[in-house]
């Protein structure tokens, strides 16, 4: 008798794990935008305490960084970055997106690397990355002129990975 009770509560509990699965699982795919999708417009703190929207860089190319200061990679990529920022002006705008870390936490990697000039954006509460799809860092968004999701890169890009792939945007 105990026995059945047992395996009667683990069934039950595994089918109350797949519902679970499956309404995040809906959530998730439902909220999420992707290629070709219009960007989701959203509204995040920077470094230096603004507030800035993504619809205000419409009619320029954005890259989206997602990031995080203690991720190797990301503090790999983030010269190119920088780089690319500095070459194409008001042409293309990179958004290094923080990815739930704080202030102080970003002014210990800016001491560590020297990376102020970028500009950070603090999304503390991930709901920009979830909308994103994103799941982990580094990952690359690239937003057109007209605000369509032309592309989204999972790990470490470079400089000329990202210049060629903004070549046709211009």
């Amino acid at each position: 008798m105990r026995k059945v009770k047992w395996g009667q509560g683990l069934a039950g509990l595994f089918v109350i794990g797949l519902l679970i699965v499956f309404v995040v699982g809906l959530k998730v795919q439902g909220d999420t935008v992707g290629v070709g999708d219009k960007a989701y417009d959203f509204v995040l703190r920077g470094y230096d305490d603004v507030p800035y929207q993504l619809s205000d860089f419409q009619g320029q190319i954005v890259i989206l960084n997602f990031f995080s200061t203690w991720c190797k990679p990301c503090e790999s990529q983030a010269p190119d970055m920088l780089d690319l920022s500095k070459e194409y002006g008001d042409d293309v705008v990179v958004i290094t997106i923080v990815k739930a870390e704080s202030k102080r936490a970003v002014n210990r990697f800016i001491d560590r690397t020297g990376y102020e000039d970028k500009l950070y954006l603090f999304d503390f509460d991930l709901n920009v990355s979830e909308r994103y799809g994103i799941t982990g860092q580094p990952e690359t968004v690239i937003i057109d002129k007209g605000g369509i999701i032309a592309d989204h890169i999972s790990g470490s890009v470079t400089k000329e990975f990202i210049v060629d792939q903004i070549t046709d945007l211009h």
